[in-house]
């Protein structure tokens, strides 16, 4: 199982979430993308089906950027991260029929125990 990991900054609510994801996911599991382009890339390419994809969406932009690749997420299984609480953002965000939605204020310690409950299998195998 692999973990795709897409934010635009590395600062902020980018890094806190990044720091998350590499205390529980190993370094050999885990891809980072900083573009749209490179995540698009990444998509089209062959998948593990059980692969898990974490987007955060700093800013609506980024919003609309993880929107016009949906076509590419298929069946994997994602966490989207909004931008804000407002209820259009919202509707935009459970579009993408994700497992888990947070926002970018929360501590992320949901997000965490999420990954940790779809990667606990496979430690265990």
């Amino acid at each position: 199982m692999k973990l795709l990991y897409y934010a635009t900054s590395i600062e902020g609510a980018g890094e806190r979430l990044q720091k998350i994801i590499e205390a529980l996911i190993p370094e050999e599991k885990r891809e980072v993308y900083r573009t749209i382009g490179h995540l698009s890339h990444r998509l089209r390419q062959p998948m593990i089906n059980h692969s898990v994809v974490v987007l955060l969406a700093a800013t609506r932009e980024d919003l609309s950027d993880i929107l016009s690749i949906r076509d590419l997420f298929g069946d994997l299984r994602l966490i989207v991260i909004l931008p804000d609480h407002e209820s259009k953002t919202i509707a935009i965000g459970h579009s993408l029929r994700p497992r888990f939605l947070s926002t970018i204020d929360s501590d992320f310690s949901e997000v965490a125990a999420v990954l940790d409950k779809i990667f606990e299998r496979e430690r265990q195998d």
